[in-house]
């Protein structure tokens, strides 16, 4: 993509404020100088904000940085840490990565944003059937990449799904969520399907082949059965993304017999899953699994062969069956507010932060190996773009080591009281978890 649009500016917060359309960005105006200086020493107060998607009623999106070049006199703009993402794909402060881990992970072919703004995303196995290939069972497990250290040359199913929750911001949080649209299966649905609408796979659309949850009196079902018709015509294998079935002991039972259950699957097919392909998910997401045997909410993100339709002789009628051969399964633990966790101390964490009505990101790591995002991100500390967040859970040497290491950046970064830390090995943890730091 070129250089990025400039879209204009608008700085609030200060005695007087102002709109800045791009010319009058310039280092050569007085007035664009004087308020940079002014919001970048007013940092509790002002807000600058780019306007490339209009303006909005919060001031928290889209928030730039001022920074200042010393040695050239320079003061310059970027986007908040983790925020690129909401701005106009054509905007200069537009980035696909959150982060400098994930945008290393993949090639540079993995993941394109077309001119229209929408995304091709390459996955391990595509979504087209070759014509002649009867072999349903694919080289690779679509599910997870495996820690080789190299760059990635496609999307595990896991990335995908990390990579809908941040286009869909379903990774972030504020207090104003719970006023608006409570958090539940269906909103899940509806957010995953409007974002798929601009993915395409396999020169496909997503959203075409996508399943998600639906509900007996909304339009969904239907929708789903149009896109199990149009899989099974046009032989293209088909995503699904919804919650595991909330009673995990019949859920196992069910996988035993080779068929996997999920939440309100309206409009699906008969999903078949292989010993083989489960014992994979075993392998790759055991403590995905142990979390939804102990009640908690799993998301599952599958890939399947094209559906097939079978007649299957019932009470002496012939009725038809459609199922479909599940090939890889992903799964991601949540929150009940769809907050992707990695352990129950995060959960713990997470659930403190909405009880105390704050405002932070989940970051997500999608196939990168390094251990170097934080576990939360809060954004309404007074002064500060944000404040990293550390749940240390493990006592190993290794995880020791990796600890050490992390607060020496973190020090470095934002300093000693800069970024905030909970040791949940300690006894009693939970009764001693420090005070986040104060909001806005």
């Amino acid at each position: 993509m070129a250089k990025g649009i400039m879209y204009s500016v608008q700085i609030t917060g200060l005695p007087q404020g102002g709109t800045f359309p791009a010319p009058a960005q310039s280092d050569h105006n007085r007035e664009w100088r004087t308020k940079l200086k002014d919001a970048r020493a007013n940092k509790a107060e002002a807000r600058v904000i780019c306007l490339c998607r209009g303006q909005h009623e919060d001031l928290t999106l889209r928030r730039l940085v001022v920074s200042y070049l010393r040695e050239h006199d320079r003061f310059y703009l970027s986007a908040w840490q983790h925020t690129g993402g909401q701005h106009r794909h054509d905007c200069r402060f537009y980035s696909v990565w959150a982060d400098e881990a994930s945008a290393k992970t993949y090639a540079s072919s993995v993941v394109t944003v077309n001119a229209d703004g929408t995304f091709s995303i390459t996955l391990p196995v595509g979504l087209s059937r070759q014509s002649g290939n009867n072999n349903s069972a694919p080289d690779v497990n679509p599910a997870r990449h495996p820690r080789t250290g190299k760059t990635k040359p496609s999307m595990s199913l896991l990335g995908l799904g990390h990579f809908i929750w941040q286009q869909a911001e379903i990774n972030t949080w504020k207090p104003q969520y719970v006023k608006n649209r409570p958090r539940n299966a269906l909103w899940l649905a509806s957010r995953i399907n409007t974002t798929a609408q601009s993915i395409r796979v396999s020169r496909m659309t997503l959203s075409d082949v996508l399943l998600v949850s639906a509900a007996n009196e909304g339009a969904q079902k239907q929708v789903n059965q149009q896109r199990v018709r149009f899989a099974t015509e046009n032989k293209k294998r088909m995503v699904v993304i919804a919650l595991l079935k909330a009673d995990a002991a019949e859920g196992y039972t069910e996988i035993q017999t080779g068929r996997l259950r999920l939440s309100s699957p309206l409009g699906f097919p008969n999903l078949c899953v292989s010993p083989n392909v489960f014992r994979a998910c075993e392998r790759s997401f055991g403590a995905e699994l142990s979390a939804w045997t102990k009640g908690q909410k799993v998301v599952a993100i599958l890939e399947t062969e094209p559906p097939t339709l079978r007649f299957e002789r019932i009470n002496g009628r012939n009725v038809p069956i459609t199922e479909a051969e599940v090939i890889g399964i992903a799964l991601m633990r949540v929150t009940p507010r769809f907050i992707p966790v990695d352990s129950g101390y995060e959960a713990i964490i997470e659930a403190r932060l909405c009880e105390q009505e704050r405002c932070f990101i989940k970051p997500l790591r999608f196939d990168a190996e390094e251990d170097t995002l934080p576990d939360f991100v809060l954004t309404d500390v007074e002064g500060k773009e944000s404040v990293p967040m550390e749940v240390f859970g493990m006592n190993t040497d290794e995880y020791r080591a990796r600890r050490a290491v992390k607060t020496e950046g973190y020090n470095k970064e934002y300093g000693n009281e800069g970024w905030w830390s909970w040791d949940a090995t300690l006894n009693n943890a939970e009764e001693s978890i420090p005070p986040f730091p104060a909001q806005n």
